[in-house]
This record gives C-alpha cells, sequence and structure tokens, in this order.
C-alpha cells in the first residue's frame, strides 16, 4: 500500500509540473493575498522591486522645493531580542509585501492601463505619503516611484524606473 502511494504521490507531482492551470484571477482574491507572500522572487534572481518617494516643501519665495529620492524601507537593524519581540521587522516586511503586490499587479497590467485604478496603488501611494509626512512636515506636494534594483552586497549595480506617479497634493 506504500508503494502506491508513493507512485501516485509522484504522479500528481509530475502532473502538475507539465500540466499549466489557468491563473485565478479576480478582485475578492486580492483581500485573500494580504495573508500570503508574494513568492515571485524565487522566479528569477536579479531585479527587486523597491519603492522610492520624494517630497516638496514651499520656500521662503513660494517656490516648490523637492527634496531628493529616498528609499522608503530599507533594510531594518536586527538585534538579538528580535527573536522574541520583533514588530518594526514584521511591519517593513508587510509594507515590503505591498511594494511586491504592487509590482505584481503593474506587470500584469494590460498595455495603456491606468495604474491609478488598481488597489496596490492607492495602498502604496499612502505609504509613501505618510513615510514623507512624517520626514517632511511641511511638505505639501509628493511624488513616488517603483524602480527595479540590481545590487551586490555593497552596491547598487543597476536601477531602473518601471512606474513614475504623478505629482500629488498632501
Amino acid at each position: 500500500m506504500t508503494e502506491v502511494l508513493f507512485v501516485v504521490y509522484f504522479v500528481v507531482l509530475l502532473t502538475t509540473l507539465v500540466v499549466k492551470t489557468p491563473t485565478v484571477k479576480g478582485p475578492w482574491l486580492f483581500l485573500l493575498r494580504a495573508f500570503f507572500p508574494n513568492w515571485k522572487f524565487f522566479h528569477a534572481v536579479g531585479h527587486v522591486p523597491q519603492l522610492f518617494a520624494r517630497a516638496a516643501t514651499l520656500s521662503q519665495a513660494g517656490h516648490s522645493e523637492w527634496s531628493d529620492w529616498a528609499l522608503i524601507y530599507p533594510r531594518r537593524a536586527r538585534h538579538w531580542f528580535h527573536l522574541l519581540h520583533n514588530p518594526d521587522t514584521n511591519l517593513g516586511l508587510a509594507q515590503q509585501n505591498l511594494v511586491d503586490h504592487f509590482w505584481a499587479d503593474l506587470y500584469d497590467l494590460p498595455d495603456g492601463a491606468d495604474p491609478r485604478a488598481l488597489v496596490t496603488y492607492t495602498m502604496v501611494s499612502r505609504l509613501a505619503q505618510q513615510v514623507m509626512r512624517a520626514q517632511h512636515p511641511e511638505m505639501h506636494q509628493f511624488q513616488f516611484e517603483l524602480r527595479m534594483v540590481l545590487s551586490d552586497r555593497t552596491q547598487v549595480i543597476d536601477s531602473q524606473v518601471m512606474m513614475t506617479a504623478p505629482v500629488a497634493p498632501c
């Protein structure tokens, strides 16, 4: 009996590798995928999505002065006590998961479609605004962009802008 189950297991495994099933899509599935991380980083090693933003403040002359583009959520510092309690890193992972889902949604978007209709666009926009507001309390406009970044342990090798959002008021 064990041999039969073993053979059935490998037949099912080979069948799933050979037979391509259609991708299940729908707006209600977006609510469920918040519970699961985006595993697309296993498909290829290379460029990873990163979120950058900048803020505009008014100068004394009344002109907008833009800050430099800043990486929204760089990696958090690790400590030994994070083995027991680590809410800051967990929040950072959830936010990076949102950026990964946004990248996947942009990648699946048909040519010419407006990304502002995506739920992930709205969520990423609010995230960028919240972070820039904390860094620049006097800002009156902000802008964010999604970049595909290829880096090694020490430096950025290549960076390509996937999408730049229009300037938004606060």
